[in-house]
């Protein structure tokens, strides 16, 4: 339910049309799915906010890979 969303999970989500998912969360960055619909077509692109930037990935296992090595920083 859309009432019951955690406060500090859309503190860090991206601008943009479409559905997000919070998929992960950490305390210096968040992992987002986008569902658009395009020309009738579901588009599925991963994002990952890490302020001030934001990494956009067309694949989720290379946005997860970037999303876990952020650790190792």
């Amino acid at each position: 339910m859309e009432g019951d969303m955690d406060p500090r999970s859309q503190a860090g989500r991206p601008e943009g049309e479409g559905e997000w998912t919070l998929l992960q969360q950490r305390i210096d960055r968040s992992f987002w799915q986008q569902t658009r619909s395009l020309e009738g077509r579901s588009l599925t692109t991963f994002v990952i906010v890490r302020s001030p930037e934001q990494l956009r990935y067309d694949t989720f296992d290379e946005a997860e890979a970037m999303f876990e090595a952020m650790d190792e920083d």
